[in-house]
């Protein structure tokens, strides 16, 4: 099989998930007047839930019996009966917003993708099933996510059956890497901590070289890292600094992000370049001279900054409320690496492993 760069499949973040929830009275009343407007301007069509039936069956062979979740100005929200995970959006008109549902391979009886699936399966992993599918099919991507969890081995593959990723934990990096990974987890920490940082995962793109992704975790403080294979560069640096400071309800969180959201508001675009400059040099060696920088429109990136230079790859970080920087990223090759995706979850005792092509 040909190695591909592996995109992680973002649905489930586009929406929230409290969006799920049973309706208040009034949003049984919207729903129904949306639903009632819908019949009215063409009685012959399909109700959503109706559709959204329709479409798991297509998807896994099985008819469910639905429940009505939240329903918004623009999208109606269903979820199947006793499992609170599921994502089943429709819009007022009727058409798929997302879909998003786990279910267990062997409660699969059909569906567009469980040929293809258990026949590529079986090629790569022989003797082997998948043990969990994830489903997902939007306005935004079509694909499905299959995984073994206890052998930690993950493949994702598109509407039309083509698998565009595969994934299973390293055992570990080539010495050069792992040499280049002990002086950058000592520089990151201030000489502080030495060792500790564990390899997490592997990526494998297409014609590239690889990069390998360090993870620590701490009472203090979490550190990511990643580093290319043959260049030894440094791809992205993410220090969290912790202060054990927690909340003890979602009002005091609200009034904590408000807070927090006004200070960076006040943060110029002159004060972020001139810091991002100097800390960008410190944690990735990078040099953003020259590069143009561009902040978070929306509420959720909003600590967010794209830099971007003529015939240089585009850089993302992240700030803190005091206008400092904790997290770098080098998107390479015209490609955006995504470093915060790809681990799947086993049994409550297996730790979270990262997967390669």
């Amino acid at each position: 099989m040909n190695k591909k760069i592996i995109f992680p499949i973002v649905g489930a973040a586009l929406l929230s998930g409290s969006l799920l929830g049973f309706d208040t009275p009034n949003q049984f009343n919207a729903y129904n007047n949306v639903n009632s407007n819908i019949e009215q301007g063409a009685k012959s069509e399909q109700t959503p839930m109706q559709k959204a039936q329709d479409k798991l069956k297509e998807l896994t062979g099985n008819t469910y019996t639905l429940i009505q979740g939240t329903t918004t100005k623009d999208t109606i929200h269903f979820k199947r009966e006793k499992i609170k995970d599921d994502i089943i959006a429709y819009n007022a008109n009727g058409k798929l917003e997302t879909i998003s549902i786990k279910i267990n391979y062997e409660d699969l009886n059909g569906g567009k993708y469980q040929t293809k699936l258990k026949e590529t399966w079986e090629a790569l992993f022989p003797g082997e099933e998948p043990k969990y599918v994830n489903i997902s099919e939007s306005i935004y991507y079509e694909g499905t996510i299959s995984s073994n969890a206890m052998q930690n081995k993950q493949m994702y593959m598109q509407e039309n059956g083509s698998i565009y990723g595969v994934n299973y934990a390293p055992d570990e990096a080539p010495a050069s890497v792992q040499k280049k990974a002990a002086q950058v987890f000592s520089k990151l920490t201030d000489g502080k901590v030495k060792q500790g940082a564990e390899l997490d995962r592997m990526y494998v793109r297409d014609g590239k070289p690889n990069v390998y992704q360090y993870k620590y975790k701490s009472i203090t403080m979490d550190v990511i890292f990643s580093i290319e294979e043959q260049t030894l560069e440094l791809l992205q640096a993410d220090v969290y600094h912790k202060d054990g400071k927690g909340v003890d309800n979602y009002e005091e969180f609200q009034k904590r992000e408000k807070e927090i959201s006004a200070k960076m508001k006040k943060l110029t675009l002159d004060t972020l370049m001139k810091n991002a400059m100097k800390d960008a040099k410190n944690m990735l060696d990078l040099d953003l001279k020259g590069y143009k920088g561009a902040r978070g429109t929306n509420a959720w990136d909003e600590d967010h900054m794209t830099f971007t230079k003529e015939g240089a790859p585009s850089v993302t970080a992240r700030f803190n409320k005091d206008g400092s920087f904790s997290s770098f990223t080098i998107d390479k090759y015209n490609q955006t690496i995504d470093f915060s995706g790809m681990t799947i979850a086993g049994p409550p005792n297996e730790e979270l492993k990262l997967l390669i092509d």
